[in-house]
């Protein structure tokens, strides 16, 4: 679960940039990369974008530090080696970070829609990365947005940190730390005690509603599960390309079940509108994806992760595969090639590893 967060960190495509920052392998510091990201972001001009005032932008050196601090706890930064983290090696994988990569390096100018909006691989690799690292908090949240269909920012926020809040913290933090789940069990009749609007928004209570809770309902946002509707309002993005009781059903799962549910059943929905991958192309996906992260991750790569980014890699192209399709794929190298592509066991009964020989192998 996300403990720390800030009210101004709602767009999840600043954070793109970050990882492409970090492919040297160099530690860099926060404040580093946060003086860099603020550089970066300044260059980039939409002037009729602007006159939406859209929120959560960049515009100082706090607001880039406070986005760097949300991409060490989504696991693109790994805070103590200030490296890239597993998810920031993973969406280097992605074709998407082509277009950041060459934005840090000066190659290519981009319009700020184009670096706040998330194409649909990039929602999928963002579902993938927040509801396995903001467990179980986020998954309360979506639920309750499902299920209301249609609310109020001030509605939701109390939802969000007088019930899902006490009982994510219970759920996440050690007993040496349940002083802090007591604290937020007495929000609520904290809030009832103030009974002047005013004096209620001036509060440290109500700041910290404010930087915790709404971020989190703007991922939703980016992510397409969720849409504005007005000033302060939002429902259920009836236009998305998931199925709302799909979503339902992935706010219900442990973080072990995400990725198996997430690139298989759920995926459905865009089976009409991307066109299906044939046997090859999975195949080919397969061996370019790892070629990418054997780059990152060493010669032995995570079966699972592999095939998760061999489809959001598929995505990108145009076409759809769902787990199984990649599994099989895989299973069907491996009998082809059985020297040259093989699986280990994963360690402390992870998920296997997967070595190719892509220097030597040709379909």
């Amino acid at each position: 679960m996300i403990l720390e967060a800030h009210g101004d960190i709602c767009r999840l495509g600043y954070l793109r940039i970050i990882p492409c920052l970090l492919e040297d392998e160099a530690p860099k510091t926060f404040d580093f990369l946060a003086s860099v990201l603020h550089e970066i972001v300044r260059s980039v001009g939409d002037r009729d974008f602007l006159t939406g005032r859209p929120i959560g932008l960049i515009t100082s050196l706090v607001n880039a530090r406070n986005y760097v601090t949300l991409a060490a706890e989504l696991d693109l930064i790994d805070r103590k080696s200030q490296r890239l983290g597993v998810f920031g090696k993973l969406y280097l994988c992605s074709r998407s970070a082509s277009r950041f990569r060459r934005l840090v390096e000066g190659d290519r100018s981009m319009r700020l829609i184009d670096l706040l909006m998330l194409n649909d691989a990039e929602k999928l690799f963002f579902l993938w990365n927040i509801f396995t690292r903001d467990y179980p908090f986020i998954q309360m949240i979506v639920g309750w947005a499902i299920k209301k269909g249609k609310f109020r920012r001030q509605e939701a926020m109390i939802y969000a940190m007088e019930e899902a809040y006490p009982q994510a913290l219970k759920r996440v933090l050690p007993k040496s730390r349940m002083r802090e789940v007591q604290e937020a069990e007495k929000f609520r009749e904290r809030r009832l005690m103030i009974r002047d609007k005013v004096e209620w928004i001036k509060s440290s209570q109500y700041a910290k509603y404010r930087h915790i809770a709404p971020p989190r309902f703007e991922w939703l946002v980016d992510c397409g599960v969720l849409k504005r509707s007005g000033r302060g309002k939002y429902e259920v993005n009836t236009q998305m390309i998931y199925d709302p009781e799909r979503i339902l059903k992935l706010a219900s799962l442990p973080p072990e079940r995400i990725e198996q549910y997430l690139f298989g059943e759920f995926l459905k929905p865009l089976e009409k509108v991307y066109r299906q991958a044939d046997r090859y192309e999975a195949s080919r996906a397969i061996i370019e994806t790892y070629n990418i992260m054997s780059r990152h991750f060493g010669e032995n790569v995570d079966l699972l992760r592999l095939e998760c980014m061999a489809i959001i890699s598929l995505i990108e192209l145009g076409s759809i595969a769902n787990l199984s399709m990649m599994h099989d794929a895989f299973n069907s190298l491996a009998i082809q090639f059985p020297d040259k592509v093989y699986v280990t066991p994963g360690s402390r009964g992870g998920s296997p590893l997967a070595y190719i020989d892509v220097r030597s192998l040709e379909l």
